[in-house]
């Protein structure tokens, strides 16, 4: 039985719903990125010592592993949900409740196995809150106002990454802080939208029970947009867990005068920028056009000269160069990479699941990128070579979906 269908189909969004969207999804943004781009980082220097960065690519493998099977199980599982606030309301207000207290399980650890607990609590929690948040633009959004809705929650990346430049690394010298701040302003950035959201209305016939699917693979467009997000996803894991190690461990990276952890913050500061510009061009000008693939694909490939950058052009300006690369491409891949998964969905009444499996292509990289880069790291090959191998995927990524003209 398939899922039970939506009594209107998706409308044209007024400017409120499209910015309460956008900023639910800077709050779901909110929640991880300062974590894993510092707060986990961090914690892997104090409890690991010497060996963070295997610590680290650790807990970043657990947590990818656990985000990718609870993406799809709460997609799924807000397909099916029937009550009077909705099908996605309530596990967004539910995960954004156990995102709190999973923060404050990894903010209270002390060693390893209470981290690694605490990872995969709050991947569970996030992605609780993020799948059927995600699944909405599918249920209400009109395939005309897509790249621009997705323009809106691609800013989500970049205030994400300003708050954490600008206030989570200011309270450095306060973990227990530094954690509460996130806690609180995600909080107050979803909860006005998740409040005031009034969902399409169901058919009354009993929902049938969830049901974990990869049948939206055997679509070829699905599934070439979930190979190439896989390898570009695997890319940005990379660039976002070992950006800090990576001039850490170049001391010629960075200004006379400056620490990793400020040159960290303002490159941070420069590649939301220029994400959120790449974001905005992205999406509004493939509304316009009526095209999403070619700036897919100009993102990709983008986001590999940036990383190549960064390898062969270590010394200051080049890490500058490099991220306000990496994060213009980013944006430009980003917002129409969204937009385009919301319309090549094979079954809408089933968006939350089938999101589920195409952000399993997000997930997974959390696992696998970092996985990668212990074999490399292991092998005794310097950090750049991991930071290379993540280009040549964001290579690859764009040239799957370059010669396929069946995309939007």
């Amino acid at each position: 039985m398939t899922a039970p269908a939506a009594e209107s189909t998706p409308t044209h969004r007024s400017r409120w719903f499209i910015l309460g969207y956008g900023a639910a999804q800077a709050g779901a943004f909110i929640c991880f990125i300062p974590l894993l781009t510092l707060l986990l980082p961090g914690k892997a220097q104090l409890l690991g010592g010497a060996d963070k960065a295997l610590l680290l690519s650790q807990m970043a493998m657990l947590g990818g592993l656990t985000a990718a099977v609870a993406n799809l199980l709460f997609g799924s599982l807000s397909d099916r949900t029937r009550s009077p606030l909705g099908r996605r309301r309530p596990w967004i207000l539910a995960g954004l409740t156990l995102v709190a207290l999973a923060l404050a399980l990894i903010g209270g650890a002390t060693t390893p196995l209470q981290l690694a607990l605490g990872v995969m609590a709050f991947q569970m929690a996030v992605n609780a809150l993020y799948a059927p948040l995600t699944a909405l633009v599918p249920d209400m959004v009109a395939d005309s106002q897509k790249g621009l809705v997705s323009a809106w929650a691609g800013a989500a990346l970049p205030v994400a990454n300003l708050f954490t430049a600008l206030v989570v690394t200011r309270l450095a010298s306060s973990p227990p802080l530094q954690f509460g701040i996130v806690i609180a302003v995600a909080a107050m950035m979803i909860l006005p939208f998740a409040l005031t959201l009034s969902e399409p209305r169901l058919s009354r016939q009993p929902a049938p029970p969830p049901r974990l699917s990869f049948e939206a693979l055997r679509d070829l467009r699905f599934f070439l947009t979930f190979v190439s997000r896989l390898l570009v996803e695997s890319a940005v894991a990379i660039n976002t867990l070992f950006l800090l190690f990576l001039l850490q461990d170049q001391p010629g990276a960075r200004p006379q005068g400056w620490s990793a952890l400020e040159l960290f913050g303002a490159l941070l500061i420069a590649s939301t920028v220029a994400a959120a510009l790449g974001g905005f061009i992205g999406g509004v000008g493939s509304d316009r056009l009526g095209k999403r693939r070619i700036f897919v694909v100009a993102g990709g490939l983008g986001m590999a000269a940036a990383l190549a950058v960064m390898v062969f052009w270590p010394a200051w300006p080049g890490p500058l160069a490099g991220q306000l690369l990496f994060g213009a491409a980013h944006g430009l891949h980003a917002t129409p990479v969204a937009a385009m998964t919301a319309e090549i969905l094979p079954d809408r009444a089933a968006a939350g699941r089938d999101l589920g499996v195409m952000n399993m292509a997000v997930a997974l990289p959390q696992s696998l990128a970092p996985a990668s880069a212990a074999v490399l790291l292991g092998l005794g090959l310097p950090l750049t070579a991991v930071f290379l191998a993540a280009s040549v995927a964001a290579l690859i990524a764009a040239c799957v979906l370059a010669p396929f003209r069946r995309l939007t």
